[in-house]
């Protein structure tokens, strides 16, 4: 843990909090919640809730009946949704490191401190993050890993005991349990914090129909765009007889290789990370390269530039509803000209909105996507309201739920939804 990190304050809460771990004694790290009105900070215990969904918080009742006609829609999705909180606590569970708070969450600050992972700067190696004290734009994701003109080893990445660490010479099951064996992890390895990541990936590309369940014998490749990148993303190998070129997109990625100077650095490079798993492993490779000519996935425009149509979208946390001038082109575009699509969210709620939002209404947005439609490319996008959506659990997810100032149960890469299948 570094002070360029963290607040003074939070340095000390932290090495604290650490202190007491090493002693067996365990504090928790819990997020006050806020108003669902007012945003006023609560206290952890707040006994005025919404007595239909009981998810949203206030401070009184004049802050609830004031936010009554704002919360009123939402409140019936709320109750609609299933209670996913035994299962993602199941899911963590499972690790010895992961231990349930008083409000039936997980934090991992203190157990990443204790193991001098938890901090900015390529020290850090990839558990570097963006500082929580400070200015957003004093930290430019992917900066510290890729403005090098090498990767940092496996060790030096990880961090972790040879034990724990999962290297990439391996030899898949569709949860941690059975990943960990497979790898010959421990249980005890916090690599599942990291993990998750290119999990996830590979757990949409299967959900969407893109890649069998089942390991296939025909070796073929694919070509497969990941959106809304924001934050820097190690990812590792998992799909045997397949050539995997990943292009990343997203304003994370634009800002990165705007400040990047040194040419001979990994982020200028046409292909930033390669890797050709060992044949005992299926021989799988990967490269993943970074978009450079927009901050974002335009349709028109990659046609245009002469860009292959990728086999593939997937995009972790994205919020489709919650931006739709971002992503209601990608949404069209992959229904239209049936490109497998899923996507990953923090809540279950979100992706309900999703599906409420743009899905339903999608036929009404066909204009925000400045392409002519064929017959059937419209009918495909005339199906999106009809069809159906499944809101699942990731097992792949970061072990959560997590802690928040939102009352609804949430986690990193929580939740999947496929938006087009293959």
């Amino acid at each position: 843990m570094t002070a360029t990190m963290h607040s003074a304050i939070h340095v000390q809460l932290i090495a604290r909090r650490v202190a007491k771990f090493q002693q067996g004694i365990f504090e928790d790290d819990i997020r006050f919640h806020e108003c669902g009105s007012c945003h006023s900070v609560l206290p952890v215990k707040v006994p005025l809730r919404c007595s239909a969904c009981r998810v949203i918080r206030y401070c009184n009742l004049q802050c609830q009946k004031k936010h009554w006609k704002e919360h009123k829609g939402d409140c019936k999705d709320f109750q609609a949704l299933p209670n996913t909180e035994p299962q993602m606590c199941e899911i963590a569970q499972q690790f010895p490191w992961a231990r349930l708070q008083a409000d039936n969450t997980f934090s991992f600050e203190t157990l990443r401190a204790s193991r001098g992972l938890l901090g900015t700067g390529a020290q850090f190696g990839w558990w570097t993050e963006e500082p929580c004290c400070l200015p957003k734009d004093s930290y430019l994701p992917g900066f510290a890993l890729l403005d090098r003109q090498t990767h940092l080893t496996e060790r030096l990445g990880w961090k972790l005991t040879d034990k724990e660490t999962p290297w990439l010479d391996f030899s898949l099951s569709h949860n941690w349990a059975g990943y960990y064996e497979w790898r010959g992890l421990p249980i005890e390895s916090p690599a599942a914090l990291l993990l998750h990541w290119p999990l996830t990936v590979y757990r949409l590309l299967t959900i969407a129909g893109v890649i069998p369940a089942r390991a296939s014998e025909a070796r073929r490749q694919l070509t497969v765009h990941m959106l809304g990148i924001e934050r820097e993303m190690d990812f590792l190998p998992v799909m045997p007889n397949t050539d995997l070129n990943l292009v990343l997109f997203g304003h994370g990625v634009a800002n990165l290789l705007k400040k990047v100077k040194d040419q001979r650095c990994l982020a200028a490079q046409p292909v930033v990370f390669e890797y050709t798993a060992p044949k005992v492993s299926g021989g799988g490779r990967i490269r993943i390269s970074l978009y450079r000519r927009g901050s974002f996935w335009d349709y028109s425009a990659l046609m245009r530039d002469g860009v292959q149509r990728p086999d593939a979208l997937v995009a972790c946390n994205a919020g489709i509803s919650t931006y739709p001038q971002t992503w209601t082109p990608v949404v069209l575009a992959a229904r239209a000209f049936a490109i497998p699509f899923a996507v990953t969210d923090y809540n279950a709620i979100s992706l309900r909105n999703d599906i409420k939002l743009t899905m339903a209404r999608l036929p009404d947005f066909v204009w925000m996507l400045p392409v002519s439609l064929s017959a059937e490319e419209r009918r495909r996008v005339d199906a999106a309201p009809t069809d159906g959506y499944d809101i699942g659990l990731n097992p792949f997810m970061q072990p959560g739920p997590r802690p928040t100032t939102f009352g609804g149960t949430s986690a990193v890469n929580g939740y999947e939804m496929v938006i087009s299948r293959a």
